[in-house]
């Protein structure tokens, strides 16, 4: 069973369709009892990561959580969700995240004065590393963004990026059995069906 984290900050319905689309069930879910049996975890979000971490430890979810992703079942946080499996953010510094990885999430810097905050639209992503969730793209295939802030990790880490002006922001991060991308992969058309096809493979190994 693949439990979808709802934190009633994302739409849910979207993403349960598009792991439909890929032969996949998921199972819509704030009990911690369900995170439990589950075989994978989806971490989505929309909004603020201080929200986000709220919402998370009003529903009791932050040290389950922790404590599934250190047993080695694979989690793959979403936008909003791939900012809560670092460290912290400069959004809310008030708010520490779930830590499940090395990294920080910062406010775009743009250099340039058509550089758009927030960013929203299709972007190229280019594909920097041997990654398990873009195996099965193309280098450069184009991906559905809607975002004003990106993550900061180790170069070992990042799967995929973006430019963004002048600069090479993350677009997706991998490590060990977690996983987090930037984009939407449920309004992403075929290649995030691929991305999501790429993760339930992951999960059977």
């Amino acid at each position: 069973m693949i439990a979808l984290i709802d934190l009633g900050m994302n739409n849910t319905t979207s993403i349960k369709r598009a792991f439909g689309r890929v032969g996949s069930e998921v199972k819509v879910t704030q009990k911690s009892s369900e995170l439990e049996n589950a075989d994978a975890l989806i971490l989505p979000g929309v909004g603020t990561f201080g929200d986000g971490m709220e919402v998370l430890a009003k529903l009791e979810l932050v040290n389950p959580i922790k404590m599934i992703v250190k047993k080695g079942i694979p989690i793959l946080g979403i936008c909003l969700g791939m900012h809560l499996l670092t460290e912290g953010s400069e959004e809310n510094e008030n708010y520490l995240g779930l830590g499940l990885i090395s990294g920080t999430t910062e406010k775009l810097d743009p250099n340039f004065s058509d550089e758009r905050i927030p960013n929203i639209g299709w972007c190229s992503v280019f594909i920097e590393s041997n990654s398990i969730l873009l195996n099965d793209l193309e280098d450069g295939e184009a991906f559905y963004f809607a975002h004003s802030y990106h993550v900061l990790c180790t170069d070992r880490m990042v799967a995929a990026t973006i430019e963004y002006g002048n600069k090479k922001i993350t677009a997706a991060f991998e490590n060990k059995n977690i996983f987090g991308v930037q984009f939407h992969p449920e309004k992403s058309q075929d290649a995030g069906l691929r991305v999501l096809s790429s993760f339930l493979k992951q999960i059977k190994k």
